[in-house]
């Protein structure tokens, strides 16, 4: 899949013709960057994606060399100079080989989930892998590579990551929450990196009174769950109906009510922006 997809991208607060994007976009094996969905004319939770994007670059000791407020401003630039939507945008940031900072926004290829995969829910497998600072959004692309691979050969929707002690931390591309007994239950922040979906639902688990923990789950305790759900910026609140042999309930319904919610908080925020 390529990298990139429309008409235009922005390079260094320059608009540029997509025609020109591969010539232009080098990345080192690791670099720092964002993903955010823009629907009707307007970034999704953009606020929060920036805060995040500012505290990875801090991480990583790369200045941006532009605020918030001016890298909105590019972000709008883009979206309303490329055909109409829904679609996902990303922001990637690097040093050139010649120390050079490169700093892109443009839509990236997105596959969001079907309504029967939020119905039925999603195959996952278990992999022993974890990012090296799973609080910074940082591409790995050879753990990117070995994940994807891994759901081509399987034909599974999401590989579920497991650190070095045993315990269960986020999907490849997301975050997790197990339910037992009316109880959600999401790995601590510390141990993973902190989606903005994921932050969306703990606070609406707080605003609608639902018991919510973090805490640590073991691999091998996975089974004692009842239900299982992935969250990101593609895929919202998708049930999981399988981790390798164990089959979960998708129809739980703390997960149809947090899917509810979740839609209705995205609707309330495109209305407001």
């Amino acid at each position: 899949m390529a990298e990139y997809t429309r008409d235009r991208f922005i390079l260094n607060g320059e608009l540029i013709n997509t025609a020109h994007f591969e010539q232009r976009f080098n990345p080192p094996v690791t670099y720092v960057y964002e993903v955010f969905r823009a629907a009707e004319g307007k970034a999704l939770f953009l606020e929060d994606h920036l805060e995040r994007f500012y505290h990875t670059a801090g991480l990583a000791a790369i200045d941006p060399g532009i605020d918030a407020g001016a890298l909105t401003v590019l972000i709008y630039l883009l979206i309303n100079n490329n055909p109409e939507g829904e679609g996902n945008i990303k922001i990637a940031m690097y040093r050139d080989v010649e120390q050079q900072l490169q700093v892109f926004i443009y839509y990236t290829p997105h596959v969001y989930p079907t309504q029967k995969q939020y119905t039925e829910g999603v195959d996952t497998e278990l992999l022993s892998a974890e990012r090296n600072n799973p609080n910074a959004k940082v591409m790995d692309t050879v753990l990117r590579k070995s994940t994807d691979q891994m759901k081509e050969d399987l034909e599974i929707y999401e590989v579920l990551l497991v650190d070095r002690n045993g315990f269960v931390t986020e999907g490849s591309r997301s975050n997790l929450f197990f339910i037992k007994d009316g109880v959600l239950i999401t790995p601590p922040a510390d141990t993973v990196l902190e989606g903005i979906t994921r932050k969306q639902i703990i606070s609406l688990a707080k605003e609608n009174h639902i018991p919510l923990v973090e805490e640590k789950v073991r691999a091998v305790e996975i089974d004692q769950y009842d239900a299982l759900f992935i969250s990101g910026t593609s895929r919202r609140v998708l049930p999981v109906k399988r981790v390798n042999a164990m089959k979960f309930k998708v129809s739980d319904p703390l997960i149809r009510k947090l899917q509810q919610l979740f839609e209705k908080k995205v609707a309330e925020y495109l209305k407001k922006a």
